[in-house]
């Protein structure tokens, strides 16, 4: 967790509180003096705002805790709590806001004063713009909902004191209706993004939360293992205030070893949490799936198909015979000569591998032979009895092994 962020994006909150409690005095001040009420309106509408950045800097103090035996899983949600309580703060705002606005819709009282208001406003104007800009910035660094959230609310507060010039601006030649149709237009932008705002952070709250762009990101990263990973069959991910938890279920390669495995997602996960600062935690749940169809190899000393007689160690071994295991039935052999140069290390791996089996049959391998193929490419390496001669009698024994 970025905790220089989470401390930048308090102070961003802290700073913006005392701006915005001083412009909704002035605006207050101004809406007073003139009588006018989209003036009036637009000060409530600062106060409120106030009330959102206080719920965002309580919510990131508190989700800095750490878990404890009351909380387990940390404070995290009590951000997103906050930006619930903020949302829902702008709705009930831009109700009242609209009924007032169609009460007042037929009038147009003559304001005193109004010079005042003109500066006030544009002050609120250039401060609100500013404001959006340092609250979008510290909210995307903390990745912070709340923020965020207190943003866009910045955002429309922008829109809303142009349409608030405009209204007073035509209050010196007394056109009818403009005051009352700007307070309605802003009222609707603001129960729009609360009514938004309240939705995505209730959804949050109720573990839903979908972002295509970073679980492409983490398929990709899975995909990439194809020695071990056979399938993803779902990755789930869910928000917990600023931070990311998420999980993956995949089916991996059967022949893969135990110790392989650990340290393979313990890798991968190690991997995807890189990918943002913000995932908290990501865990992956494994799957072994029996296997149906199984590539082996079998080291012989003459090509007599089934009946060829198993190769005890590598100088006597002719050639491979290739066989699959399909539905506990044995398909149709095919059979590779392997030439004194294709012996070595180097050669027998890449021979090996290029056929992309499944097991091998030991023939008292060499060490560097046997783990490369078993740590390094998940091929299970097949031990070879004395008493089995016959590659059908290993086959037999495979069939009633797996």
């Amino acid at each position: 967790m970025n905790t220089n962020a989470l401390k930048e994006g308090m102070n961003v909150a802290k700073k913006s509180l005392i701006y915005l409690l001083i412009l909704g005095i002035l605006k207050l001040t101004a809406g007073i003096l003139t009588g006018m009420t989209v003036v009036t309106a637009d000060a409530v509408k600062s106060f409120a705002s106030t009330l959102g950045i206080f719920a965002s800097y309580i919510g990131l103090k508190l989700s800095r805790k750490n878990a404890d035996k009351n909380f387990e899983y940390g404070y995290h949600k009590i951000e997103t709590f906050a930006a619930l309580l903020v949302s829902i703060g702008i709705v009930y705002l831009g109700g009242v806001m609209l009924y007032r606005s169609i009460g007042t819709l037929d009038s147009s009282p003559v304001g005193n004063f109004r010079l005042v208001a003109i500066i006030t406003t544009i002050l609120a104007i250039l401060h609100s713009y500013r404001l959006s800009a340092e609250l979008k910035v510290a909210g995307q660094k903390t990745n912070s909902l709340s923020l965020l959230v207190n943003a866009k609310t910045k955002q429309m507060d922008l829109i809303a004191g142009v349409a608030v010039l405009i209204s007073i601006l035509a209050n010196y030649d007394r056109i009818p209706y403009v005051e009352g149709i700007v307070s309605i237009v802003i009222s609707l932008i603001i129960l729009k993004e609360g009514l938004f705002s309240t939705k995505e952070s209730l959804f949050f709250l109720l573990d839903y939360w979908d972002d295509p762009s970073l679980s492409r990101k983490i398929r990709k990263i899975l995909s990439k293992e194809k020695d071990i990973v056979m399938r993803i069959n779902k990755i789930r991910l869910r928000r917990a205030g600023t931070l990311i938890f998420g999980e993956a279920f995949i089916d991996i390669n059967q022949f893969a070893g135990i110790q392989d495995l650990r340290e393979e997602t313990n890798i991968l996960e190690e991997k995807i949490c890189k990918i943002n600062p913000y995932i908290k935690d990501f865990a992956i749940f494994t799957h072994i799936s029996k296997a149906e169809k199984m590539l082996i190899a079998v080291p012989i000393k003459k090509d007599l198909g089934l009946n060829s007689e198993i190769a005890p160690n590598l100088k006597e071994t002719h050639a491979y015979l290739f066989v699959t295991l399909h539905d506990r039935k044995i398909g149709k052999p095919y059979v590779k000569e392997l030439g004194e140069n294709q012996k070595s290390f180097m050669a027998l791996n890449g021979f090996l591998k290029s056929e992309k089996i499944n097991i091998l049959v030991d023939n008292k391998l060499s060490s560097l032979i046997y783990f490369n193929l078993r740590e390094t490419h998940h091929i299970l390496i097949y031990p070879s009895f004395p008493d089995v001669k016959k590659v059908k009698q290993m086959l037999d024994l495979m069939l009633i092994d797996t």
